[in-house]
């Protein structure tokens, strides 16, 4: 082993450790320092020292991050980065198409061009000052950048650290990306891919700077329904792109960038920095010298063109203010197109706008679920206003609007997004999003009933209290619509047919619980709801008593969901989304080649059992006390449920058969409250829908999924009724059903009624009212009373918290206040007792007795005398003679107190 010098101390004050130890003979004695002070240069070598070391931890710490950067951006950013705007054949219109029932082949609706206008352009047919005008406005350096300009992005930066506007830092072809994709999310991610994506797109041989200009220019918005070049050329000069001059072509390019503002057709005006009121043109012209302007300054044109451009008279097709005459697009042609922007938006990761493009020039072919036949009874009733004639006191006329499903095949059969003859395009469909409201009591069945029956807790004979649940209000609280009564214990059955409140609320609060329930809805029901949000400077969430169990929701709901939540419960519990498509394809070289296939996805949300159920109870909604009574469809099992929001702003109804259900909402625009017309509007307008659609078909009941147990119960427990049921005075108490297995009550019999809540009644004494009329009720029976005026009852026997001073209807019967009425008022004391015929004693009526001669028997030949009260055991003696004077009576005694004879006479 070599002999060296060499420690981890090295160039230290410590030894080496192959150093002699002190002491040793060969060892030299360490010479100490002088010490001395500290220098300049050492000053200024420590502070290189420090900036060095720092500079080289920036150094590697930078190194490490772009290694990280690096890595994200290969893993992450590149894969998502590849793409290429040729996805789809240009030129050529979409169609829809609708199956021809009779003939089974399917027949054309519509050629899609009208709702946004858009003519492909090709880059050769573009005139080069059109070309020129949008780099000298939008990014004048692009010739030259690889798809980013590195320049106006580091400004952005810097923009963005010290607070200022941020502005211009796109690219056209950045702009093109973003247009072409979905992805617009404000974040640092979303911007790393954007360039990352705008340089792999220029790297691509495929993509050349003018094939970019040319997708750029064909698919940028530029009002009046426009998309691209080709389209606003025509739409506002009236002649194809390459004829446009230079200072039409400016005008044009000017529009890009505020189509609102500065798009001749638009109604928008502003001031300007004088305060003056321009109008869109007085915008558009405004905005078209400063495109000549940059023109001129990059050398794209000469003053005396500059000039000439800018003197032009600009001429548009319409005059101002003037409205353009449009191909009309139906309700359901409109919902065909945005679902399938949608679609292809989800699938493809496209723009709106991008999608539009392929909508109306990409040679889709577009199967519709269009039925003609049903749709035309929808805009029978949908456009007589007779059938809603209804004006709010400002003038607004009442809306409607339905959403009918073919439960067989989900599709979305017909709709009608407003009430009354459409005659405009995109107007807000009140059928989809564009017209949620609160489903008021409509909404109880998803939320509440099949909530509950489906985690096990409740059946449709289950009893609760229809009573307030408490006063948080600062009165009773809830209030039942259209009543100020409470039944009191009432069962599941009757409370959803007549929509109880109260039920639905002890349901949501003791049964289940809103978090429960919020969450059942979202994931079986696929309806959005509100976990929480500020409103006006208050928080609201439907994560609550109130909204899930009486349907106050937040953002509100619209018919299509919920007649998709509704038809569950006939198709056993399978949930499916309707559709208004079946396929599309796209037109290649004269071939159909499919890109999206719309097959139907059902999901088991519900057990069958509790569809059975909700089914079931539906159907008394029709019947008896129900809230739709009477408006059933003749001939069919129809089921449904009515919804009325609070001050009458919104009247639902959502019902179906076995064939169809359908959704019909009624009520404002603006939200105002609705006239009482006496019956629900949505129901009067579903019935009219739903009777024609049912004639000539044959009546179907919806399948029992499993053997069902009779169950005899008690209408006050809910529970197994017992002999002590049948003894309530308001007649037996006890009821038929039948439930599933799993759902029988096995040995829980009946707790109201028992041995411990008899009473014995006497029936000659009832309780009367305070106008004196019966109660029912009968005072109880006292020791007094006789044996064939008493009666055993069993009163119902439960505990009720009571709030405020409010009484149920049933709280006469409950057996705690019955017995404090106390014992029988008629019979307080014991009768006289009835002699015995056969005790030998007794006087014979036929040989009476002679009350002067006790044990003598009366001479019927001797005068009868009455007997004398005032001589015990004597007689009154016949009358005086008056003639004699002083007659002195041997009865009377010399005493004064006596009275005169003649007040002593018995009368």
């Amino acid at each position: 082993m070599s002999d060296y010098n060499n420690s981890l101390y090295e160039n230290s004050d410590y030894p080496s450790r192959r150093q002699a130890p002190r002491g040793s003979g060969g060892a030299q004695k360490r010479r100490r320092k002088k010490k001395g002070g500290i220098t300049a240069g050492r000053v200024i070598g420590m502070f290189f020292k420090v900036l060095g070391t720092l500079i080289l931890i920036g150094l590697c710490t930078g190194a490490l991050l772009c290694c990280f950067a690096v890595v994200y951006i290969n893993e992450v950013i590149v894969p998502q980065a590849d793409m290429h705007p040729d996805d789809f054949t240009r030129g050529e219109n979409s169609v829809m198409y609708y199956q021809n029932k009779e003939t089974g082949r399917y027949e054309e609706l519509r050629t899609l061009f009208s709702v946004t206008s858009s003519v492909w352009v090709d880059y050769e047919d573009m005139p080069e000052d059109l070309i020129n005008a949008t780099v000298a406005i939008e990014d004048r350096r692009f010739w030259t950048h690889p798809g980013v300009d590195w320049k106006r992005t580091a400004k952005a930066v810097l923009d963005m650290f010290l607070g200022r506007d941020i502005s211009g830092g796109s690219t056209i072809t950045q702009q093109l990306i973003k247009n072409m994709t979905n992805y617009n999310e404000t974040t640092v991610k979303r911007k790393i891919t954007e360039i990352v994506r705008a340089i792999r797109f220029t790297q691509n041989p495929n993509n050349s700077k003018e094939s970019t200009l040319e997708y750029y220019l064909n698919i940028i918005p530029l009002g009046a329904g426009c998309e691209g070049v080709g389209a606003a050329s025509l739409r506002y000069f009236g002649k194809p792109v390459s004829e446009l001059t230079l200072a039409e072509c400016a005008s044009l390019i000017s529009i890009t960038n505020n189509p609102s503002l500065y798009g001749p057709y638009s109604f928008a005006k502003a001031e300007n920095s004088k305060g003056e009121m321009w109008t869109a043109r007085d915008w558009n012209k405004y905005r078209q010298e400063v495109v000549l302007q940059c023109m001129l300054e990059q050398g794209y044109i000469s003053q005396e063109e500059h000039d000439a451009a800018v003197a032009q008279e600009l001429k548009f097709v319409r005059g101002q203010n003037e409205e353009a005459a449009t191909e009309i697009y139906s309700w359901y042609e409109e919902t065909v197109i945005a679902d399938v922007k949608k679609v292809m938006a989800e699938k493809f990761e496209w723009s709106a706008k991008r999608t539009s493009q392929a909508l109306e020039s990409g040679g889709l072919r577009i199967y519709t679920c269009y039925d003609p036949d049903i749709q035309a009874i929808v805009d029978e009733i949908y456009t007589n206003r007779e059938n809603l004639n209804y004006t709010y006191k400002n003038g607004e006329q009442m809306q409607s609007t339905i959403a009918v499903i073919d439960n067989q095949t989900h599709n979305l059969v017909a709709i009608a997004g407003q009430f009354g003859e459409k005659t405009g395009n995109l107007w807000d469909n009140f059928a989809n999003g564009d017209g949620n409201r609160q489903p008021g009591s409509s909404f109880k069945p998803l939320a509440v009933y099949s909530a509950a029956i489906e985690f096990g807790k409740i059946t449709p004979n289950t009893v609760l209290d229809d009573y307030p649940y408490d006063a948080r209000t600062g009165s009773a609280w809830p209030k039942n619509a259209g009543t100020t009564h409470y039944q009191g214990r009432i069962t599941v059955r009757e409370a959803l047919k007549q929509s109880l409140n109260t039920i639905a609320v002890r349901i949501i609060s003791d049964v289940i619980n809103p978090e429960e329930s919020f969450k059942f809805v979202q994931e079986k029901y696929h309806i959005d709801l509100e976990p929480g949000r500020m409103v006006n400077g208050t928080w609201k969430t439907d994560i609550d008593v109130a909204p899930m169990s009486m349907g106050g929701l937040t953002n509100g709901t619209n018919v299509r969901d919920m007649a998709e939540a509704y038809s569950t419960f006939p198709n056993g519990g399978y949930y499916t989304p309707s559709r208004t498509f079946t396929k599309i394809t796209q037109l290649v070289d004269g071939e159909e080649v499919l890109l999206v296939d719309n097959t139907v996805q059902t999901d088991q949300v519900i057990k069958e059992t509790t569809a059975y159920y909700m089914n079931d109870l539906l159907q008394g909604v029709f019947t008896g006390a129900g809230t739709a009574a009477g408006k059933g469809l003749k001939g069919q099992h129809a089921a449904g449920k009515t919804g009325t929001t609070s001050d009458n702003k919104d009247s639902w109804f959502v019902g179906y058969t076995p064939y169809y259900t359908a959704a019909v909402w009624t009520g404002y625009a603006k939200n105002y409250d609705m006239p009482n017309t006496g019956w629900n509007s949505s129901l009067l307008l579903w019935r009219q829908v739903m009777a024609p659609l049912h004639e000539n078909l044959p009546d179907k009941d919806y399948p029992i999924p499993a053997e069902m147990r009779p169950i005899v119960y008690c209408k006050d427990s809910g529970l197994i009724a017992t002999e002590w049921c049948a003894k309530d005075p308001r007649g037996n108490r006890s009821a038929l059903d039948y439930v599933f297995p799993e759902d029988y009550p096995k040995d829980d019999i009946c707790t109201a009624h028992t041995a411990e809540s008899v009473l014995t009644i006497c029936t000659e004494c009832p309780v009367l009212k305070e106008d004196g009329s019966p109660t029912g009720l009968y005072y109880q029976a006292g020791e007094f009373c006789p044996e064939e005026s008493r009666q055993e009852i069993c009163l119902p026997n439960y505990e009720r918290e009571q709030v405020g001073s409010v009484r149920a209807d049933d709280d006469i019967w409950r057996y705690e206040l019955v017995k404090e009425y106390g014992p029988c008022t008629l019979h307080t004391e014991a009768p006289p007792e009835e002699p015995d015929p056969n005790d030998p004693n007794l006087p014979d009526p036929e040989n009476p007795l002679d009350p002067s001669n006790p044990g003598g028997v009366v001479d019927p030949n001797t005068p009868y005398y009455p007997f004398d009260p005032m001589n015990p055991g004597g007689s009154l003696k016949p009358p005086v003679d008056p003639g004699i004077v002083n007659p002195v009576d041997p009865g009377v005694t010399d005493n004064p107190d006596a009275l005169p004879p003649s007040q002593d006479l018995p009368g």
